[in-house]
């Protein structure tokens, strides 16, 4: 994978980030990198065992999965919202920061990507782009 830019001068990257999978190609790249807070990938979590699969028989998953997908459709964006997302220059440029990339990246990864987000929007740069993202998008959402 050599190929791959590195994610601080986007020159082609030789070494990846242990923690984060980041891609850099030297020693100065690689500080920079940990410098501006290098986000460690959350490990899969371990399957849940059998046993409490049982424990709600007779109960509710369907409900649940559905009462999800009707909150997920809610929070959907829209075609006229990606479009505003895609007109907006400032988030055009946060998302041109690597450091933003990455945090984006791992909550991408995180095999539970709200309670990323959650954690995430304790730092002052992720919460930046979250607020440009909802202030792009039209959301009145932009509270939290």
């Amino acid at each position: 994978m050599a190929n791959a830019p590195c994610t601080v001068c986007g020159e082609a990257a030789k070494y990846k980030c242990p923690a984060c999978e980041a891609r850099y190609c030297s020693v100065g790249c690689c500080r920079a990198h940990r410098a501006e807070g290098c986000m460690p990938q959350a490990q899969p979590a371990p399957p849940a065992p059998a046993a409490q699969g049982t424990a709600n028989a007779g109960g509710d998953n369907d409900g649940n999965e559905k009462g999800d997908e009707e909150e997920d459709a809610k929070h959907r964006l829209r075609p006229e919202d990606l479009q505003r997302l895609d007109g907006s220059a400032r988030v055009k440029e946060l998302l041109a920061d690597p450091c933003n990339r990455a945090l984006i990246e791992a909550v991408r990864r995180d095999p539970h990507p709200l309670q990323a987000i959650r954690a995430l929007r304790q730092q002052a740069g992720f919460e930046e782009l979250a607020r440009a993202l909802l202030c792009a998008a039209g959301s009145e959402d932009t509270q939290r």
